[in-house]
């Protein structure tokens, strides 16, 4: 049985006046007692609670950890441009792509992936038929009403200019969780470009070019030239070259002989990845322009022409374009020298 005792009160005491009525002081204690039962249940209750909410959280966080995992490690991709397929692969992100268009077929793996069409005639039961998580596209609205009318997810990326290409390089990357690597990646072809690049006092004479896109091969019929706000021009720029046409705004356009006979032209630069020239076909498309230039100051040097892929692709690679410009510039400047 269990004794309670009092300071300086004994048994035989209790009923002394000078000490409290036991009554009293047994219904005190039971008052202290019950309420510090009912503070120890509220901490003890809210320290559940919290708990609780703690565990959920954790729960939650863990959730959509692995969801989000889960979907990473399970995306699937189409990419409906060359120049979105080359990122993809720069970016590693390879093991994702289940699509791609006739045309993407850099780096040559890409041609094992399944092909949806063309630009202009995309399988759309195709790509229905493999259920992609994300389509990347080169601005298209038409395009991209279709295919998220399908129930796709689509993102446009463009590739005009330069900034344009950077700026695809870091969407694709956001898209994809690979920011770090899309960082890495634009921060090397920033530095390429730095590096090519000619400040003002280092070009003694800017070496004036068309841009040549696209001609009618073996006569200069349906001339098409790149303008200045191009990927193209702006890279010929960059590397100390100066558009011939300055002063248009167009992207691309339709010139004809007498438009070009009035202008101060250094160099010819022509990019034709269809074209398939041996020397001898190679150096008949270089005379072509001796129709429209005076004989005593044509020279086959001035014309280059391009058929690689790469030159006419906007993606990771315009690093290698920019190398190719920059010993252009220095060996016309050279001449003119």
């Amino acid at each position: 049985m269990i004794k309670l005792k009092f300071s300086g009160a004994t048994r035989s005491s209790i009923g002394n006046s000078n000490f409290p009525d036991f009554k009293i002081l047994l219904a005190n204690g039971v008052k202290i007692l019950e309420n510090f039962l009912s503070s120890l249940k509220t901490v003890m209750h809210q320290n559940i609670h919290i708990i609780n909410l703690l565990a959920a959280a954790i729960l939650i966080l863990q959730g959509n950890s692995l969801s989000a995992q889960s979907s990473a490690d399970n995306l699937r991709i189409i990419s409906l441009a060359p120049h979105i397929t080359e990122i993809i692969y720069k970016l590693k992100a390879d093991q994702f792509l289940i699509g791609r268009t006739e045309f993407c077929n850099y780096t040559p793996a890409a041609k094992n992936i399944e092909s949806v069409g063309g630009y202009l005639n995309i399988d759309f039961e195709k790509i229905v038929a493999l259920k992609p998580d994300l389509i990347f596209q080169f601005p298209n609205t038409e395009n991209q009403r279709k295919l998220e009318g399908l129930g796709f997810r689509v993102i446009s990326v463009p590739n005009e200019t330069i900034a344009d290409i950077l700026g695809s390089i870091k969407t694709i990357g956001e898209a994809l969780n690979l920011v770090d690597e899309a960082e890495r990646l634009m921060t090397d072809i920033e530095d390429t470009l730095q590096l090519v690049s000619k400040s003002e006092s280092q070009r003694k004479h800017q070496v004036a070019a068309l841009l040549v896109i696209g001609r009618q091969q073996g006569s200069l019929s349906n001339l098409y030239l790149a303008g200045p706000p191009t990927y193209i021009s702006e890279l010929w720029s960059l590397c100390g070259g100066v558009n011939a046409f300055p002063e248009v705004t167009y992207r691309y356009f339709p010139v004809n002989a007498e438009d070009i006979i009035t202008r101060k032209i250094d160099a010819i630069l022509e990019f034709h990845p269809d074209w398939k020239l041996d020397p001898e076909q190679l150096d008949a498309e270089k005379k072509v322009w001796a129709h429209i230039f005076p004989s005593q100051i044509f020279d086959e040097k001035k014309v280059q022409i391009f058929s690689q892929q790469f030159f006419v692709i906007p993606g990771p690679r315009i690093t290698r374009i920019a190398i190719e410009f920059s010993n252009l510039v220095e060996s016309f400047v050279g001449e003119i020298e």
